[in-house]
């Protein structure tokens, strides 16, 4: 699903206090902004008001359009843009090309009578292949966006100035917005698609549209409600003489903007059924305000109902917004942030019945609302840019603030881990991941992205609406394993593929670990499963053990992909002389995406390994290193091969620098290995080892599953033995330190209470020095919890974990995913006899 590229919304503002019948916001009076406003509006100020009339097009825009000429940017969004003086032409960003042309002419049209008996005529060029370039109409998009911002600018001059001149242009584009806009034809205008039409009097349904695709006022059905002209509209009721418009509008103009713009909007908007998405809170916040501008109560309370109700389905426990993307979790918060702006301090008026709201502050419906900001403040990457999970926009992300020091975070809800250690400069982290797909997810379960040494030396492209989109969402792309040359499954709520949490401990500061089942992401594996150990021997000396057991399927692919923001020169201590053309499978086809709607997870036509290039081969028995060196950093990964393994170097789209001009994708390749060992199982051993100018790990070996990383510190020799058995973790380091993860010990959750707000568990047996506790969900999957303290067989959790036990004593949760698990409850802790003991 497309959803708006709008830049994040901030997400701390002051809420301002207004009341019915007053302007929804107020701003200061002050000389600059007056003058600025002034200069913005003076071309409207030069026309008269016919002209300004002429100004508000008289049949919907369209919004999305390619360029015909050289086929740059992306989404069709953004790519073609118009100013007034281009007048009814359009103008490419990319190549300056002006639309239409000799070369590129109007050859057909279509032709809708609207209601009022209106021909409304939408030309446009058809290609060869069939695209579709409606330059005229998305002329008119661009122009009725702009027109509307001079109407806010207007409004708000007449209502600093009292300025008729001002009021009157503004009046007049209200008024005449809502004389064409019963005529505006309903339309579905998607990227890469055919434009369909429908009747202007038409609410939903609409045939082969699910809700909101077909909009009125906006490109999609979510902002069709004109909340804008509402507010400029709010502006003007305080005190404009709308008798002033009777000649050239009508009598009674303000009960037609109210009536056939605001009202219409609203109701074109509200017949489609609700869908509790990302978009929706935007939705709810236009409906307050339309409402507290019309003095509306029944619109207030629609989208409060709508705001309230979305509260309950769409959060995990631990405050992500359920598709587990930074990017749309910010978007998500900070528009229910404007819900909450749009509402405050809301009275009911006297005749109003039903549940009444008085001074309504939506905050307080919002309990889960610092762990929501939370998760926007904390997943970052050191240098302040946000965690390429899923769908995240990986550089838009405003002016980004860079850590002083990081920590490890645990999402056990989502499915995300980043460990962390470090200040400064010298800051490292690894994330992992193994959530689930709820929308804009990738299929990357136990996937890392590594940043250290300023740098994200292992990338997650992140988000794209490119057309390599195929790519950045496959498994293929990621840092993951890839088995039989096929992304990992599609999950859904019937049947996740949420991977289990079997251990986290982020408590030693020299040992930070991870032990992640993400074996639900294939049906076809009984093993995958990823453990990491981030190992902290000194400030700027952090190392990661990092081993990915397999087993299931015939040929498993272990992908590393280098950093996305530069090219880098990788070399490798085997030699790799045979030229491989493709590694595409026999039944995978090479094509080329034309759209980011062509990502073919299947394969059959663009096969994700058709992205590889420049493909060499060789054979890797024991240990071989492959190093990357960058401007500034570099990372040696030190790999403890199988018999029998294959080892590929690859380039491969980065995207990111690109900055969604599909004509530049080509320019920007990353550096990438690939390890393939066919059989059963295999078992991938790799040691990252971050520096800056120099590798400094003197030697890597392994002795089964002990793995032995001899460096020097301070002036010393130091042999640090990492041992890695069944469920159990320990390094012994010859700086003089020691970890252990402990031994497990399981049992039955008695039962679960909420005592002042403060979650308990009762177990079974009595423990001490518990820092954390794993449940065994019945139908599948593990929580995950911190424990604040213990007394005798309850521990006190640090978080609430987002369930309650009923008395059948089954598990439900009230956040997102809302799953039902019948009993008993299992736990495990980890006892280490140093730490923790067992009564």
């Amino acid at each position: 699903m497309i959803k708006s590229t709008v830049g994040f919304i901030v997400l701390i503002f002051t809420l301002a206090t207004t009341s019915v019948g007053q302007p929804i916001s107020s701003q200061s009076t002050d000389n600059s902004k007056i003058e600025q406003a002034k200069q913005v509006v003076q071309p409207l100020l030069d026309m008269s008001l016919p002209e300004v009339m002429d100004q508000v097009p008289a049949a919907s825009g369209l919004n999305f359009i390619g360029c015909p000429n050289c086929h740059g940017g992306a989404q069709d969004m953004g790519v073609l843009n118009w100013e007034p003086v281009l007048g009814s032409c359009v103008k490419c960003k990319y190549c300056s090309m002006v639309f239409p042309n000799e070369k590129f002419p109007y050859n057909k049209e279509k032709v809708i009578i609207a209601p009022s008996g209106a021909k409304q005529v939408y030309r446009y060029h058809e290609s060869k292949e069939g695209a579709q370039y409606f330059f005229e109409a998305h002329a008119w998009y661009e122009r009725w966006k702009w027109i509307q911002s001079m109407a806010t600018e207007l409004s708000q001059l007449w209502s600093w100035t009292r300025d008729e001149a001002y009021g009157d242009r503004a009046a007049v584009i209200l008024g005449r917005f809502a004389q064409v806009f019963p005529d505006y034809a309903i339309r579905y205008d998607y990227p890469s698609a055919k434009v369909k039409f429908f009747p202007a009097d038409q609410k939903w349904p609409y045939e082969g549209l699910t809700a909101y695709r077909g909009a009125k006022w906006y490109w999609w059905g979510y902002g069709d409600i004109p909340a804008d002209m509402a507010k400029a509209y709010s502006k003007l009721q305080n005190g404009y003489d709308w008798k002033r418009m009777d000649k050239l509008i009508g009598i009674e103009t303000a009960k037609r903007i109210e009536n056939d713009l605001l009202i219409k909007g609203y109701e074109f908007t509200a017949a489609n059924p609700e869908t509790f998405s990302n978009m929706s809170p935007g939705t709810y916040r236009d409906m307050v305000i339309v409402g507290r501008t019309l003095n509306k109560p029944e619109m207030v309370h629609d989208a409060v109902t709508r705001f309230r109700e979305f509260l309950k389905l769409g959060f995990f426990a631990d405050g992500w917004w359920k598709e587990g993307t930074v990017s749309y979790h910010d978007q998500t918060v900070g528009s229910l942030r404007g819900v909450a702006l749009a509402a405050q301090n809301y009275t009911d008026p006297p005749e109003w019945k039903g549940e009444r709201y008085v001074n309504l502050d939506l905050i307080k419906d919002m309990p889960f609302f610092k762990k929501a900001i939370a998760v926007s403040e904390e997943a970052v990457l050191p240098n302040g840019r946000k965690i390429p999970i899923n769908d995240t926009w990986a550089y838009r992300n405003g002016t980004p603030k860079p850590t002083n020091k990081t920590v490890s975070r645990l999402w056990p809800s989502l499915g995300n881990a980043a460990l962390g250690v470090g200040e400064g400069k010298n800051q490292t982290m690894v994330n992992v991941n193994w959530s689930g797909n709820y929308g804009h997810s990738h299929y990357d379960n136990g996937s890392i992205i590594l940043f250290a040494q300023g740098g994200e030396l292992l990338s997650d492209i992140g988000y794209t609406h490119g057309k390599y989109r195929g790519w950045t969402i496959h498994t293929a792309s990621h840092n993951t394993v890839v088995i039989d040359q096929k992304p990992q499954d599609a999950g859904t709520l019937i049947k996740p593929v949420t991977g289990k949490l079997l251990f986290y401990d982020d408590r030693d500061p020299h040992v930070k670990a991870i032990d992640v089942d993400a074996s639900p992401a294939y049906s076809t594996s009984e093993t995958y499963r990823r453990r990491l150990v981030l190992v902290h021997a000194g400030p700027g000396r952090d190392y990661i053990i990092d081993r990915f057991d397999v087993k299931g399927g015939k040929t498993h692919d272990w992908f590393l992909h280098g950093m996305c923001e530069e090219d880098g020169i990788l070399t490798v201590s085997i030699q790799l002389n045979e030229e491989i053309k493709s590694l595409v499978p026999d039944w995978g086809g090479s094509a080329k995406p034309k759209n980011q709607y062509e990502a073919d997870l299947e394969g059959k036509k663009i096969h994700a390994y058709s992205y590889l290039k420049d493909i060499k081969s060789g054979q890797a028995n024991g240990l071989w290193t492959a190093t990357w060196k960058y401007q500034n950093s570099g990372l040696r990964t030190h790999n403890l091969a199988q018999t029998g393994t294959e080892v590929f170097s690859f380039k491969s789209p980065t995207v990111r620098r690109a900055e969604e001009d599909d004509n530049k994708l080509d320019q920007f390749m990353g550096n990438g290995i690939m390890q393939r060992h066919k059989g059963g199982s295999s078992s991938f051993v790799s040691i990252h080892e971050p520096f800056q100018t120099l590798p400094w790990i003197k030697s890597v070996s392994s002795e089964d599953d002990t793995y032995i990383v001899n460096y020097e510190l301070d002036g010393k020799d130091i042999t640090d033995r990492i041992t890695l058995v069944d469920t159990s973790i320990h390094v012994t380091s010859g700086a003089g330190w020691d970890y252990k993860s402990g031994e497990s010990s399981s049992g039955s959750l008695l039962s679960f209470k909420m005592d002042n707000g403060i979650p308990k568990f009762e177990l079974d047996k009595e423990y001490n020095n518990i820092g954390y506790i794993r449940l065994e969900i019945p139908e599948g999957g593990t929580g995950y919890y911190r424990v604040r303290s213990t007394t005798g067989n309850w521990l006190t959790l640090e978080e609430d974990p987002g369930f309650m036990l009923t008395d059948q004593g089954k598990l439900k949760y009230f956040t997102f995913p809302h799953s039902e698990n019948s009993g008993p409850l299992r736990y495990t802790v980890f006892q280490n006899n140093e730490k923790e003991s067992i009564k």
